[in-house]
């Protein structure tokens, strides 16, 4: 799954220069991004970007490449129980084309989440212990998303809300969890947005696949990480090894607690350590 992913780029103009550059990769010129103004209004570097939060994607509008504003993660239409909606901050690739939540957005609203890391957990719950993986070469990922006109239930106002496509882990992530997002080729983009000749559905479902090992690099980090009301580039710093070790537990210790989940569970969305709460109830997510 993708709980949590980070974007420090300093400033809005440079993640455009970025993404454009990229994109031209290849040996052709760098295409031009359209660049929306509330985007840009509302960016800044960012170390713990949550479910909930307004960030940039790139989508296309009008046969352009766009760069707009959209809410991490789709409203639930299934509510259970009475409450109220849940947010749905990652898809499965495997059937996202098809299922009724995903597919109408598969078929005409694909997006590209740019970051340049995200975050996996290790460790039993109250102990979180989080890694940083980030392009080996340094540079942008490319997540492939989805993106959907949803209402505010607060607020009664329509935004643009967008989720994360998660496949198998590749080599790079496996010892860590067995998912990841499904991260995009500089040449892959404009075939999943749908601005590239020939593009359709198929052809980008086949897109879905885990990244090439090598691909990234990992950093175990501060497990600050695991409250979403820290934000800093601190948070980004190299763990030492020791610390970053589990500690032995004491004779007689947690015999009273439920077994601690292996590498790779369920990581709760929003707050490990007692953080600031989501803005949309969203309890705990299946594992996708």
């Amino acid at each position: 799954m993708c709980a949590r992913f980070t974007l420090a780029v300093p400033d809005f103009s440079a993640l455009v220069a970025m993404l454009e550059a990229s994109l031209g990769a290849g040996g052709g010129p760098a295409r031009a991004i359209d660049a929306d103004p509330k985007a840009a209004a509302r960016y800044r570097p960012r170390y713990n970007i949550a479910p909930s939060t307004v960030h940039p994607v790139l989508r296309a509008q009008d046969g352009h490449r766009a760069l707009v504003p959209a809410t991490w993660g789709f409203l639930s239409r299934f509510a259970r129980g009475g409450a109220g909606p849940t947010l749905l901050a990652n898809a499965r690739a495997d059937g996202a084309r098809t299922k009724p939540t995903f597919r109408e957005a598969f078929a005409a609203r694909r997006c590209v989440v740019p970051a340049d890391g995200f975050y996996e957990w290790t460790g039993p719950k109250g102990a979180r212990r989080p890694t940083w993986f980030h392009p080996a070469g340094g540079g942008l990922l490319r997540m492939a998303g989805l993106c959907q006109p949803a209402k505010d239930p607060n607020t009664g106002e329509v935004d643009l809300r967008f989720t994360i496509l998660t496949t198998e882990a590749s080599a790079d992530v496996a010892k860590v969890h067995d998912r990841m997002p499904v991260l995009l080729g500089p040449d892959d983009v404009d075939l999943w947005l749908g601005v590239a000749d020939g593009a359709d559905a198929e052809r980008a479902e086949a897109l879905l696949r885990p990244a090439p090992a090598g691909t990234l690099a990992a950093r175990p980090v501060s497990p600050r990480v695991n409250s979403v009301t820290h934000d800093d580039p601190a948070l980004l710093d190299a763990l030492a090894a020791e610390a970053a070790a589990p500690k032995a537990a004491a004779p007689g210790a947690g015999r009273a607690r439920t077994a601690a989940p292996k590498a790779g569970g369920t990581l709760p969305l929003f707050d490990l350590e007692g953080g600031a709460g989501p803005a949309v109830p969203s309890g705990r997510t299946p594992r996708r």
